[in-house]
């Protein structure tokens, strides 16, 4: 390698990674089910943050519950909010400290959905899954060799283009 190396200071993804989450969460429901006839969720909104050093996917969404109670006569949908922090394990490309000037971006590569529900009493659990992104990019150094050798087209004379190339 030659000696004559260049520094360039730029903006590059410095650390990245994905996490699958499967929490079970327990919900309270104004009657006593007799069945969950059905469960979706809605309005998922998240932001990927740097809290304390540690990169962070907060975000929110609405489960949306439907069952049936009084002998199955009659069916309500139920909504329940869910507020989630999750600490994402990223692989750094360099040793370094995140900073406040890093840039983060996250994705949600599986939208929350339900994998089962079941109720005991008023109580409902459910397992959702979830599976979300984070890149961070911030300032880094790269390095290139820079040589001194002419390439062909510098000794090339200068060409002259023919405006009126073009025929109607």
């Amino acid at each position: 390698m030659s000696h004559n190396i260049r520094e360039i200071y730029t903006k590059a993804i410095v650390a990245k990674g994905k996490k699958l989450s499967r929490i079970t969460y327990n919900f309270t429901l104004n009657h006593f089910p007799d069945d969950i006839l059905g469960c979706w969720i809605t309005n998922h909104h998240y932001e990927a943050v740097i809290k304390n050093k540690i990169p962070k996917m907060i975000g929110t969404f609405d489960v949306h519950i439907w069952y049936s109670y009084h002998d199955e006569m009659d069916s309500i949908v139920e909504k329940h909010q869910v507020t989630y922090i999750d600490d994402m394990q990223v692989t750094k490309k360099e040793d370094r400290e995140f900073e406040n000037s890093d840039q983060v971006k996250g994705r949600c590569l599986n939208k929350p959905k339900c994998l089962s529900a079941s109720h005991n009493g008023k109580d409902v659990t459910m397992e959702i899954e979830k599976e979300m992104q984070i890149e961070i990019s911030g300032e880094t150094c790269i390095k290139v060799e820079v040589k001194d050798e002419e390439e062909i087209w510098d000794d090339l004379e200068d060409i002259e283009i023919n405006p009126h190339f073009i025929k109607s």
